[in-house]
């Protein structure tokens, strides 16, 4: 089963402790001796903000992350691009496999547990779209459309972005005609009555599955000899009837004049053919979004998770670099949590 699978030059705000919105202000450190001392040069627009926990991504890692996170007495900031928690687990058919659950639950109602599981503790997610990480003194600068956010830690938990097939036409038609996430298209055709997958993996096998619930038929093409998924997924494909699987064919170009047409290819004999759906759903993986994010800190991963710029944390998809398990993600949110937790302890900036 697969899981999962925000600039103006307005004035400046003056410096001062701006807190998540549904979190009691926690006891913030001296600022000045963990986001440098001089806040007038800090940023070039938009306000200023100080944090000592910053969390990116409110998915299941961040979501876990921001509870412990609670827990052990800090109140984060939780930010995503979206402004909500669930991340892509709402791209999900059925979450079957995560410990504690009456009965599988679609991905969107899984999601919905997330949410009340940060209003449990008092968490709220605020929208914020981070475009860049830094270092600032011995703490992160982090950009976004609504100015500068300054923090001691920061636990990236900001999942995946999708892998493109890289053919004639793909750059033009997305958002319209071609997508690679199942919910996003359901928003743009809420009726679809025929669409094409591309990919054999669980995402892909999954996102079937959602569009045929839809009402849709559903063709999948897979380049190789048979699916990648297994087992009850695999399965449950087979058993779907408005679900078609058609074996050694990739996609060629698509394009969208005089209406949208897919072109393929049989992969054996290199004959071509047209498909005419009304969307395209491309799921050829996912890579981890975290490495353009930290790209200005020019280092790369440990294979503990942790970036090698102490204070900093990736958990989730993020760190994994595909779609991968909730019950993993959950963990190495919370492993995370801790980590960033003990890291202010040890620089003495967890207690007032």
């Amino acid at each position: 089963m697969p899981v999962e699978a925000g600039r103006s030059r307005a004035a400046t705000a003056e410096p001062g402790p701006v807190q998540s919105a549904c979190c009691p202000p926690p006891c913030l450190p001296d600022l000045g001796r963990c986001c440098g001392p001089d806040h007038e040069h800090v940023h070039d627009r938009g306000t200023v903000r100080r944090e000592r926990i910053v969390i990116i991504g409110a998915g299941p890692a961040g979501v876990a992350a921001a509870a412990q996170c609670r827990r052990l007495g800090i109140a984060p900031l939780l930010v995503d691009r979206n402004g909500v928690a669930g991340g892509l687990i709402e791209n999900a058919f059925c979450v079957e496999n995560y410990p504690g659950l009456e009965q599988p639950l679609s991905g969107p109602r899984f999601a919905d547990r997330l949410r009340e599981h940060l209003n449990r503790f008092g968490l709220g997610v605020e929208s914020v779209e981070v475009t860049g990480v830094n270092r600032w003194a011995d703490g992160f600068r982090l950009s976004c459309e609504q100015g500068v956010i300054l923090t001691r830690t920061v636990i990236v938990a900001c999942g995946t972005q999708p892998c493109r097939l890289g053919v004639a036409g793909e750059h033009g038609l997305e958002g319209r005609h071609l997508f690679y996430e199942v919910r996003t298209l359901l928003r743009q055709h809420p009726r679809p009555r025929q669409v094409l997958v591309i990919g054999g993996g669980e995402a892909a096998c999954d996102y079937a599955l959602t569009l045929a619930a839809a009402g849709a038929r559903v063709h999948i093409v897979v380049r190789g000899p048979c699916l990648k998924a297994r087992g009850s997924l695999a399965r449950a494909v087979s058993a779907t009837p408005r679900v078609r699987v058609f074996y050694a064919a990739e996609c060629q170009d698509v394009a969208a004049s005089p209406g949208f047409v897919v072109r393929l290819a049989d992969v054996v004999t290199g004959r071509s053919f047209a498909e005419s759906p009304e969307a395209l759903l491309v799921a050829v993986g996912r890579r981890s979004a975290a490495p353009s994010l930290l790209e200005p800190l020019g280092e790369g991963v440990a294979s503990s998770g942790a970036w090698s710029t102490p204070g900093l944390f990736l958990a989730g998809d993020a760190r994994g670099g595909a779609l991968g398990q909730i019950a993993m993600a959950v963990g190495e949110g919370i492993a995370a949590a801790g980590s960033a937790v003990a890291f202010l302890q040890r620089c003495n900036l967890a207690d007032c």
